[in-house]
């Protein structure tokens, strides 16, 4: 007889997931894009709530982004190319929920420089990962080119992203940006 392990308990879906599918209720069948599904908890759901998830690009222009973490991560040319294929593959007016790293973050300024506002752990989780932190001016001018913002507030997230997304160097003192913004 083989004894197997439970599953362990799926971690609940992002707050940003959740305000996107309270936002699509009343538009079961919705195609949202998601960029960077990381574990699925967030792709489960926004699937058990009648959306169909795609990656980029969709195909045809999808209702809603949603990217919880890919956007924390490259470098700034990057996240750059990375919004410009999100605001391409949406409909016009259509929300993007998404987060990225703030200079409030305990992180910002550690580690290696790679260009301004951009730095590499040299250990850890995400040793030579580049992290691009934003305060509100430079954030604002970053999604401006593509998107009217409706609303951006910092967030702890050290309970919503750091113990299992770090579990080897859990986060201490995280903090992300949460924008929501609508495509021009």
């Amino acid at each position: 007889m083989t004894s197997h392990s439970p599953e362990p308990t799926p971690r609940p879906p992002h707050p940003l997931a959740l305000a996107l599918i309270e936002r699509l209720r009343d538009r079961p069948g919705a195609r949202v894009v998601e960029i960077g599904a990381g574990s699925g908890r967030n792709t489960r759901a926004l699937q058990a709530a009648g959306l169909h998830v795609y990656t980029l690009p969709p195909g045809e222009p999808a209702a809603a982004a949603l990217t919880t973490h890919a956007l924390l991560h490259g470098r700034l040319a990057e996240i750059r190319d990375t919004l410009d294929a999100i605001a391409a593959s949406l409909e016009p007016g259509a929300p993007l929920f998404g987060t990225f790293g703030s200079t409030s973050d305990a992180r910002f300024g550690s580690g290696d420089e790679l260009e301004a506002h951009v730095y590499a752990a040299r250990s850890g989780d995400e040793a030579g990962v580049a992290h691009a932190y934003f305060d509100e001016p430079r954030l604002r001018a970053l999604l401006a080119a593509r998107f009217t913002i409706e609303s951006l507030r910092e967030v702890d997230v050290d309970e919503i992203a750091g113990r299992w997304a770090h579990p080897n160097d859990p986060l201490r003192g995280a903090v992300h940006w949460f924008a929501i913004a609508r495509k021009r």
